[in-house]
């Protein structure tokens, strides 16, 4: 239960560590906030690139449950939604589910603001430990979660499913919240 208070002390330093930088035209401010069930609809039109898992209204309603935290980031002035982030957390635990930019928003930091927000509400929960797992091919992704301070820990072998029937591997992260 220190333990949010140990991550808010270290929220500081990951701040700096996550801030916009070396970015083309950040987008700055933005609104961050968590996800209702309104918000769905417009998450469902996110435009992705091929092969980019969408989430289902299904899966997004699911994610507004006890159990998770659910956060979005819109544009300040149009209201429109950029990015949002889910994670399900039990105890001292939680797990990263999704964090995604819609592709025309991306290259501006929102994604780091949006899970820095989830981090933080995570942190809040007494989460001790957050983990996650992502792509080996997404290498921007992978940048993003080392520059946040989580650690590769272990790599699961054919764990997304793939184009054509091939299976991917993900690499698991862990980010210490304490």
């Amino acid at each position: 239960m220190g333990s949010s208070s140990a991550y808010a002390g270290n929220l500081s330093s990951l701040a700096m560590a996550i801030a916009p930088r070396d970015l083309a035209d950040p987008i700055d401010p933005i609104d961050i906030r968590p996800m209702v069930a309104a918000d769905i609809p417009n998450i469902l039109n996110f435009s992705l690139n091929e092969g980019e898992p969408q989430w289902s209204q299904q899966t997004l309603s699911g994610a507004l449950g006890v159990g998770y935290l659910a956060w979005v980031a819109s544009h300040p002035g149009s209201g429109e939604l950029m990015a949002y982030a889910v994670a399900n957390h039990v105890l001292e635990h939680a797990d990263v589910q999704n964090v995604v930019v819609n592709k025309a928003f991306r290259g501006h930091g929102i994604g780091r603001q949006v899970l820095k927000a989830l981090l933080h509400a995570l942190a809040q929960a007494s989460v001790e430990t957050v983990f996650l797992e992502v792509r080996c091919a997404n290498q921007v992704a992978i940048k993003l979660y080392q520059s946040m301070g989580f650690e590769q820990i272990q790599k699961r072998r054919g764990y997304y499913p793939g184009i054509d029937g091939v299976r991917e591997d993900a690499w698991v992260f862990s980010l210490a919240c304490r």
